[in-house]
């Protein structure tokens, strides 16, 4: 991967020399997820080497450059730099301001005087110490102050507090950082350099409100939550992507990053122990062939930050226009709001009966009755699949699941459980006979026929539009003439059938569905 670099409050990396150039983000195509399309450019300075600082993480086979640049390769390396260290503690601090005025608060005692180097740990003759491991920082256990009275010593693990006479220097590590050098055929000083990648590191997830009226309408409202753990960005133009695209190898790293060995970028991919795969690989190298840029795209030009989302293939996209958020941090953002019709339905799925037999008993309820309602998108905005939370008068009343509806289409939203319906389910064999199959092992099977009753009462004030399904182990033959049977072939021998029911049941009301379907017993 192409990592963040130390970048200095002039612009200069830490640790590198040489001519530079700083790349910021242009536009950001956000998946849910974590995977995005990041589009950068840097200015060229007058130079045919140039080091490409503040890059985040790319995947592997996935860089891609404007080649009217001048730009031919990318070169991977690594060097040395000085790293802030994150989250340090106490025995951090004293580590880096030796020498300095130093107050130590400990459990039992203070101990005030000038800090003094840690003692070295001498390397025995003939042995070695043992490896404290490989990340592990080299801080001493116990920490040395100069005193009026002499000498004495604190074990870092008693440490509860400092106080430093001036100002103390921030704790430092150096760390080994990736770089990447981009080759040009020759120097284009002000050149704008544009590549374009897919990274991970930064995702988003849509929420919504729905606030429900009695007059048919409901306002809906779309927001993003934006996690961005990948770069710093400042009004760069961020594209929110539902869809499902295909990302080969989205957990590759880029060979780019030379911390990554090859035998362990190897094992990354799964090509370790197969030869003919490893050949295969033994192109891939440090430098990247340069090739068109996709940030010249037409899939992403400006829209002037229209509302409407913007469809690309089967993807549809979000477009903030002025996007900023620093690395790190996440974010809340409303996308859009507007009045959707919606109508209620009360939906139930009864199942099979070799399922009723092991759920249920005689007489008990076999299937519950939810209470959803059917949100029809007369908008321009695609509704992504997210949570939504649902009230009525400022009382809440659900939180469900809002599925993916694309503009002019219906989407089904479970709200809760009717406790006011009852439905249950009754069978019994009316026949067994034996038939004659051509092609069967057997020159005859049994086929038993079942008739069944599945009724339904509605004990609530008012009236319920139903869809109810009944699933069978079998072939149905008869559903009455609002009933229509759906059939799966099964290797078992019987097929899969569903029975799908569209009626509406008046407050007080009982409704009885008759069908009948045929079984081939073992």
């Amino acid at each position: 991967m192409l990592p963040l670099l130390a970048v200095l409050a002039d612009g200069t990396m830490a640790g590198t020399e040489g001519a530079q150039a700083a790349a910021c983000v242009r536009k950001v195509a956000l998946f849910k997820n974590g995977c995005n399309w990041v589009e950068m450019s840097a200015t060229l300075p007058d130079a045919q080497s140039v080091r490409i600082t503040a890059m985040p993480d790319a995947l592997l086979g996935t860089v891609w450059w404007d080649a009217a640049s001048g730009v031919r390769q990318l070169e991977g390396d690594s060097v040395e730099v000085e790293k802030s260290v994150e989250d340090y503690g106490y025995a951090d601090l004293l580590m880096a301001n030796e020498g300095k005025q130093v107050k130590i608060f400990s459990k039992n005692r203070q101990v005030e005087g000038k800090l003094l180097p840690p003692a070295k740990r001498e390397t025995p003759k003939g042995s070695f110490p043992e490896p404290e491991g490989e990340q592990a920082p080299n801080i001493p256990k116990i920490f040395f102050v100069q005193t009026v009275d002499g000498v004495q010593s604190v074990a870092a693990e008693d440490v509860m507090g400092v106080d430093f006479a001036e100002t103390p220097q921030l704790p430092m590590r150096k760390v080994m950082s990736n770089i990447v050098t981009a080759q040009l055929d020759k120097p284009n000083p002000g050149a704008e350099f544009r590549f374009g990648y897919v990274s991970d590191g930064m995702s988003w997830l849509p929420e919504y409100s729905l606030e429900l009226s009695e007059g048919g309408t409901a306002k809906l409202t779309c927001r993003a939550n934006i996690i961005n753990e990948m770069a710093d960005m400042k009004d760069v133009e961020l594209r929110l992507v539902s869809g499902f695209p295909m990302l080969g190898e989205a957990m590759a790293p880029s060979p780019l990053n030379r911390a990554l060995k090859l035998q362990d970028f190897l094992k990354r991919l799964g090509f370790l122990t197969e030869e003919r795969n490893y050949t295969n690989l033994r192109g891939v190298s440090s430098a990247v062939v340069a090739a068109p840029c996709a940030a010249e795209s037409d899939d992403f030009e400006d829209d002037e930050g229209s509302e409407d989302s913007k469809q690309v293939e089967d993807l549809f996209c979000y477009t903030l226009p002025h996007f900023s958020c620093e690395r790190g941090k996440s974010l809340l953002i409303k996308l859009f709001s507007c009045e959707v019709p919606y109508s209620h339905v009360y939906t139930c799925c009864v199942p099979n009966q070799s399922m009723l037999e092991r759920l249920s008993r005689s007489g008990d309820p076999v299937a519950d009755v939810w209470h959803c309602i059917r949100l029809s998108n007369t908008g321009k905005q695609a509704w992504s699949t997210g949570i939504v939370t649902c009230t009525t008068g400022g009382q809440i009343v659900a939180r469900s699941t809002l599925y993916f509806a694309a503009p002019g289409a219906e989407t089904l939203l479970r709200l809760n459980k009717s406790m006011q319906t009852r439905v249950q389910c009754s069978e019994e064999l009316v026949k067994r006979e034996e038939r004659n199959v051509p092609g069967r092992r057997d020159d005859s099977v049994t086929v038993s026929t079942f008739r069944g009753t599945v009724t339904l009462r509605n004990s609530s004030d008012r009236p319920m539009e139903l869809r109810l399904t009944k699933e069978v182990n079998g072939l149905v033959t008869e559903a009455g003439k609002e009933g229509r049977t759906s059939v799966s072939p099964s290797y078992s021998g019987n097929p899969h059938s569903v029975i799908t029911w569209k009626f509406t049941v008046q407050s007080g009301e009982e409704a009885e569905l008759p069908y009948t379907y045929e079984y081939e017993n073992d």
